[in-house]
């Protein structure tokens, strides 16, 4: 016997004197006009529609809580053509959905255990910040993040290499850069070095064809960007002898100093 799938699908004639084939109806939508010809004013079905979610510039005059790392002030990094993305965002790399933030302090003790004691006693010996580790999901919807995407990927990369070979900055190690994020007394211009940074490359999630031909004459004219991926970045506080040596434990505890990026 053969198929034929619109066999057991009627014609009907209704009351409106049109003919209703469910079947076609199901393709032009006819059936649907018909039904809404005796709707009263005001019921009709709302149209949806889509809006695409983009990038808010920085704005000094507006408390930025975004979690971002700043763009070295280097010349190589701020006339890279494919880090030109950065600048619609004050040249930060700021990551578009609130990620995950591990961050810990210590304080580290030498032990000393007197013979026949019953209890050792603990010796001060420095504290420390360690690594900061910063993970969240960046989503792309539009070829326009598909740049910014490969913008913050070629700019961790290039985060984690000195200045080799030749070159102005020959034998460079790699820039430092300042972590913001959430207001004054949690991240607020902290001095780090990217020290690790990873992304994945799904196999379950959809690409995007980027244009990136404005990106330099070595670079193919379209690049294919995963529509989400979970971005990992790993600093170190660095701090430096000079600033170090401003540092005021008073001014610490009272907040005086959480604009020097000391954590």
């Amino acid at each position: 016997m053969t198929n034929n799938p619109r066999q057991s699908i009627p014609n009907t004639t209704g009351s409106n004197g049109y003919t209703n084939n469910y079947y076609t109806d199901v393709g032009t939508n006819v059936g649907r006009q018909n039904r809404s010809r005796n709707l009263p004013a005001g019921a009709e079905a709302s149209r949806s529609s889509a809006m695409t979610a983009s990038f808010a510039p920085t704005n000094d005059s507006v408390p930025d809580w975004r979690v971002k790392v700043k763009v070295p002030s280097l010349s190589t990094y701020r006339t890279s053509p494919i880090l030109k993305p950065l600048g619609t965002t004050d040249w930060f790399a700021v990551f578009p959905v609130t990620p995950t933030i591990s961050l810990v302090t210590s304080a580290n003790y030498d032990t000393m255990t007197p013979t026949h004691s019953n209890y050792p006693f603990p010796q001060y010996v420095n504290s420390e910040t360690q690594e900061i580790t910063v993970t969240g999901v960046f989503p792309v919807q539009s070829e326009k993040d598909g740049l910014y995407w490969l913008a913050c990927v070629h700019l961790f990369r290039s985060l984690t290499k000195m200045f080799y070979g030749e070159g102005s900055e020959k034998g460079s190690p790699p820039p430092v850069v300042k972590l913001s994020g959430y207001g004054d007394y949690v991240l607020n211009d902290i001095p780090t070095v990217v020290t690790q940074f990873s992304f994945d490359l799904a196999n379950e999630v959809d690409y995007l064809k980027v244009n990136t031909s404005a990106s330099g004459s070595s670079a193919s004219n379209y690049q294919m960007v995963p529509v989400t991926t979970t971005m990992s970045v790993t600093l170190k506080p660095t701090y430096s002898r000079s600033k170090i040596s401003s540092f005021k434990m008073e001014d610490f505890i009272s907040g005086k100093i959480s604009d020097k990026g000391f954590i």
